[in-house]
């Protein structure tokens, strides 16, 4: 296992699994059980850990294996999610076999199904073509061809999916979008609106009957892409959470708001509270159709 493995932060690691800093100085509320007063203290400078509560301790790759109940492999395979850069560096020589998915083609929505599928998600077809890709995908493992829905990440991959359900990506990543509906890696404004998945962040421009986003706009793509996006979300003075009506949305949107330290994060979910994300209330309300025409501004 890479050493750059253990140099990962511990407080990175624990913010990751839900677990949030008490009162004193490198304390931390123990990932193994409910306390009201926080037992895991951590060593920055070692990046050692020690859990006065059970008076266990260790590495960062030991509390992983503890937390998840894992080996020391798979240990050290998430915390390498957890940053690009580490993840580049142990996923090269497993990379081929873990994504058997070979992108064919890519190009403007022409396909029938493809846009039957988008419309009745109630998006228009003109912000649809604004975003999104229609792509043609090989699976190595099953030998066949499929033809998908495709969202543009921040490495050069794609978020897909298909009528039937069916997710994938050829390059695991975030979505970042500025103020001109262009993927960017740069803050355009002071505020960012973040999204679990696309059809969430075009449901959105569909209820602003905008083309273009009013603020940045974070799409994660998956939450366990939330790391990743730790750095783009701290450069924001507030952050508006569309995240889904699930455990794990409740989940992301309180790591983020521990990211954002005092700032101001709104959790947007009421507006859809009987909804488990913002997709399926615009699938059910009336008055928004896939035939609407949208400004290219707000």
């Amino acid at each position: 296992m890479s050493d750059e493995i253990f140099k990962y932060p511990l407080d990175r690691i624990l913010e990751a699994i839900g677990s949030h800093k008490g009162i004193g100085k490198n304390m931390w509320f123990s990932p193994f059980r409910e306390e009201n007063n926080a037992s895991l203290h951590v060593d920055p400078v070692k990046n050692l850990w020690f859990d006065h509560g059970s008076g266990m301790g260790g590495t960062n790759v030991q509390l992983v294996m503890m937390v998840r109940h894992c080996s020391a492999k798979a240990a050290g395979e998430y915390i390498a999610s957890l940053s690009p850069t580490l993840a580049q560096a142990v996923a090269p020589r497993t990379e081929e076999k873990e994504s058997p998915i070979d992108i064919r083609r890519v190009k403007s929505i022409t396909s029938c199904y493809l846009s039957r599928y988008i419309e009745g998600r109630k998006i228009p077809m003109e912000l649809a073509k604004e975003y999104l890709k229609e792509i043609v995908v090989y699976n190595r493992t099953k030998g066949q061809h499929y033809t998908l829905v495709g969202f543009p990440n921040n490495l050069g991959g794609y978020a897909m999916s298909a009528p039937n359900g069916f997710k994938s990506t050829n390059k695991a990543g975030i979505t970042t979008i500025n103020t001109q509906g262009k993927v960017s890696v740069q803050p355009s404004s002071k505020r960012v609106a973040i999204f679990e998945g696309f059809f969430d962040f075009l449901s959105w421009q569909v209820l602003q009957s905008s083309k273009t986003p009013t603020c940045d706009v974070l799409v994660l793509n998956s939450v366990n892409n939330l790391e990743r996006a730790r750095a783009y979300i701290e450069s924001h003075d507030s952050a508006m959470c569309f995240l889904d009506n699930d455990e794990a949305g409740q989940k992301c949107t309180s790591a983020i708001e521990r990211m954002m330290k005092g700032k101001e994060v709104v959790d947007m979910s009421d507006l859809y509270g009987q909804h488990n994300d913002l997709n399926e209330m615009l699938q059910a309300s009336r008055g928004f159709t896939a035939q609407m025409h949208l400004s290219p501004n707000l």
